[in-house]
């Protein structure tokens, strides 16, 4: 036999094992690779934890009201807490249902939301013709805060208390004008519970919007208004008008001077305004409890509990079966009024 032979044989056998033992190396290594994979790829948006895009926030009033102020106070707390953009977009028209009606149509994600009053309550009492159910179309999801109502009158109305203000209604009736922010407003709706409760009667002065209406008042051309507190108080503060009570039950750190109406002799005058997030009916119900849960830390917060003072309005929180119960209350109570005062939209 060759021994060159035989050497150069078995230096090729040992080069061949050589390259099937690296080949079979990279494909274990490949297959281990391959294996490990979905544990470090982004994980589909489905399964990615609520919030993991911007937020946006309709509010379907004019800038610088309640609703508005709310939403902006918390928009700027979610981005905190969350890291996502949140945008507040004003929705106006049709008493709130322009912005309604895109909250209603939205993908039922948790990616719009709605902070909107305790006006929504009422609004299938007044319009049979909206083209969204304020029940069936959205889901409840905190309240956030509760804004009493501060009746204002002009400084010239011989009228310093709620006693003095029914006397002089009842010594002439019909002939008082109050004004509001148009008809099925929280205030007019306000405004009609107190006439019923106290038996007298007023002249409606509807007005576009709200600051128009106080202009107006301030102005003497209307001598009676029922405002938010959070709009009216700066008039009474500045002594434009007069505050004669609040529907809080307790005297406001705003207003240490205003009594309440249970000081002032009609404790059932309960004209308080929600002010809260709703979504799309079938946004999921883990992106429900995170917005509930970071609302309610929100408003327990010294800052915020701080701003809200000066404000006048109170924090609210719960969860979201106490607010959708608060909704359905509330259009109960509206309801009555708006039929006994024969109010129509539509």
């Amino acid at each position: 036999m060759n021994v060159n032979s035989s050497a150069t044989g078995t230096r090729r056998t040992r080069h061949v094992c050589r390259a099937r033992i690296a080949r079979a190396t990279r494909t274990a290594a490949l297959a281990a690779l391959a294996g490990s994979l979905p544990l470090v790829l982004p994980l589909p948006a489905a399964a990615q934890q609520y919030p993991s895009k911007p937020i946006r926030i309709i509010v379907p009033f004019g800038a610088g009201g309640s609703a508005d102020t709310m939403a902006r106070l918390a928009g700027q707390r979610f981005t905190e807490t969350w890291s996502q953009p949140v945008l507040v977009e004003n929705r106006t028209g049709a008493a709130g249902m322009i912005g309604a009606e895109a909250v209603a149509r939205a993908a039922p994600d948790g990616y719009t939301l709605m902070l909107t009053s305790g006006a929504f309550s009422s609004t299938p009492a007044l319009n049979t013709k909206v083209s969204v159910d304020v029940f069936k179309d959205f889901v409840a999801i905190v309240n956030m805060a509760n804004t009493a109502t501060l009746i204002n009158v002009h400084p010239s109305l011989p009228a310093k208390s709620i006693k003095e203000l029914i006397a002089f209604a009842k010594s002439r009736p019909g002939q008082i004008g109050f004004a509001t922010a148009g008809v099925g407003s929280t205030g007019h709706l306000a405004t009609e519970l107190f006439l019923a409760m106290t038996e007298t009667q007023m002249v409606h002065v509807p007005y576009k919007a709200n600051p128009i209406a106080v202009i107006d008042v301030i102005s003497g051309n209307v001598p009676l208004m029922f405002d938010l507190v959070l709009t009216g108080a700066p008039h009474v503060r500045s002594g434009k008008l007069r505050g004669l009570a609040v529907t809080a039950g307790k005297r406001l750190p705003l207003l240490p001077d205003v009594p309440t109406v249970t000081e002032a002799g009609l404790p059932a005058f309960d004209a308080n305004v929600w002010l809260g997030f709703l979504g799309p009916a079938a946004m999921p119900r883990d992106a429900v409890n995170r917005v509930n849960a970071e609302v309610n830390r929100i408003v327990r917060l010294p800052e915020i509990v701080k701003r809200f003072n000066e404000l006048g309005v109170e924090p609210a929180g719960g969860t979201p079966e106490q607010f959708a119960a608060l909704h359905r209350n509330d259009f109960l109570k509206w309801q009555k009024v708006v039929r006994d005062a024969k109010i129509k939209l539509d």
